[in-house]
């Protein structure tokens, strides 16, 4: 089947490689650990992780055709009832998996309504249909694809259903096929269930044209400098060995607009950059208004909140951003699906070079010297 195909080709796009996590886990389900039960691990809150480790270590060490261990004693171990824990070793046995112990309902991955299918089939030929002059009115290719694939659904889905289909086609087109021409930094509250803190404030690096995430970190928005940083740092890593090294990269970059959050120092980050010599970078934007563009009101499991959240957010000790692991590796696990989705349309390079403004301009916020990537690149 063709989307199980698109799965598979996206699961293995994910790079989670450089993330920590417990080494039992390579025990239990395979070395190298596969990334989509690493993004599985990660999406679990702690007390989650306790019980799936019980259930796995338990499910691991009950092997009946040896006669090793009382199913009834392997049950208890796990926490379960006898038959509950024999359907739960059937499902082991099948495909040793976290997906198999009952503990998340479901990876994480952005929603998936039951018309998606019905919609996938239509959402081209209503933007054909409807645009012209290369204009797009979203309201009228929503109204069209409600009408085309009304022969293939019983009701018709909520017209928030049918804009966020049309949407997502749009951002599909608009896409170019050289990223790193055109950056916007972001900054916005969200929430997401199991995050270690009610909301988070993440500061992205996206690219504009294709809407790829380059660089994501958790921040404060009153030090978005710092979050800026952590961001580029990443984005440095993410196209360098990451998950985007194999891109063919724009020969330049040309624009750069970066959202200041609540710290008030960022607006002399034009003239700074100026002085340094970099692509020109424009304080701009209202917070969260450049990852709505890339991805929508959510980017997989995480909803962007308001502008206004902003400030509540970042109230918190500045201690907690720096001690939350597991809730920047969440962060991590969704940029890594966002882009996944989008890789497959862009075109590959075996020996891609990046333009010498785009490495500057991530490590001129990464605050490192111009040197290691750019020494792969053209000069902007």
């Amino acid at each position: 089947m063709r989307g199980a195909a698109e799965t598979s080709e996206r699961e293995e796009r994910i790079d989670l490689s450089h993330v920590e996590f417990d080494r039992k886990l390579n025990r239990l389900l395979g070395d190298p650990l596969p990334m989509r039960e690493l993004a599985l691990w990660l999406a679990m809150s702690k007390h989650q992780r306790e019980v799936a480790m019980k259930r796995m270590e338990a499910l691991a060490n009950w092997k009946p055709e040896d006669d090793s261990g009382n199913p009834a004693a392997a049950a208890l171990a796990a926490g379960l009832k006898k038959n509950h824990f024999y359907e739960m070793a059937k499902a082991w046995r099948a495909v040793p998996s976290l997906a198999s112990v009952e503990v998340l309902a479901a990876a994480p991955r952005a929603r998936v309504s039951e018309y998606d299918d019905a919609l996938d089939a239509h959402v081209t030929t209503a933007f054909d249909e409807v645009s012209t002059d290369g204009g797009v009115i979203v309201n009228k290719v929503a109204e069209r694809l409600a009408t085309l694939a009304a022969a293939d659904l019983n009701e018709i889905p909520s017209f928030a259903t049918l804009r966020r289909k049309v949407l997502a086609e749009q951002r599909r087109r608009e896409r170019s096929a050289q990223p790193g021409g055109h950056l916007n930094f972001d900054c916005c509250a969200f929430a997401m269930a199991n995050l270690d803190r009610p909301e988070r404030i993440a500061f992205a690096i996206i690219d504009r044209r294709t809407q790829l995430v380059l660089g994501a970190a958790l921040g404060n928005a009153r030090q978005a400098r710092h979050g800026y940083g952590l961001a580029a740092v990443d984005a440095l890593r993410r196209i360098g060995t990451g998950s985007l090294k194999g891109l063919a990269w724009a020969d330049r970059l040309e624009q750069t607009e970066l959202v200041t959050g609540l710290d008030d120092g960022l607006l002399r980050v034009g003239v700074e950059a100026a002085w340094a010599g970099l692509p020109v970078v424009q304080p701009a934007g209202k917070p969260g208004r450049y990852l709505r563009r890339a991805a929508g009101d959510r980017m997989g499991r995480m909803l962007f909140l308001s502008a206004d959240r902003l400030a509540k957010s970042a109230d918190g000790d500045a201690r907690e951003v720096g001690d939350a692991g597991d809730d920047a590796a969440r962060l991590q696990v969704e940029v890594e699906i966002h882009n996944a989705a989008i890789l497959p349309d862009l075109v590959e390079d075996p020996a891609p070079r990046l333009s010498a403004g785009l490495v500057a301009t991530l490590e001129f916020f990464a605050h490192r010297p111009h040197h290691g990537l750019s020494e792969q690149s053209e000069p902007s």
